[in-house]
């Protein structure tokens, strides 16, 4: 829930789970910026179905989610 509420904050769209990850829609590149920044996110472009600026990002440990929003907010 805290990740889905962050993400919604920095006006992400997301796609609520039930598994260990979020499924999110963003600019085309955030994957790229945000391994700039050490942190690492799944492209889903070549997921049947979807485009560019499709992402599938972990739901990790309280801290790990807290470095991720970080890094979005410093890009959106």
């Amino acid at each position: 829930k805290f990740l889905e509420e962050e993400l919604a904050k920095c006006g992400i769209r997301f796609f609520s789970s039930e598994a260990n990850y979020i499924l999110i829609k963003s600019f085309a590149g955030l994957d790229d910026m945000l391994l700039y920044s050490g942190i690492m996110i799944r492209n889903c472009q070549n997921y049947c179905g979807l485009s560019k600026g499709f992402y599938r990002i972990a739901v990790r440990t309280h801290s790990e989610n807290l470095s991720l929003i970080e890094a979005i907010k410093k890009l959106v």
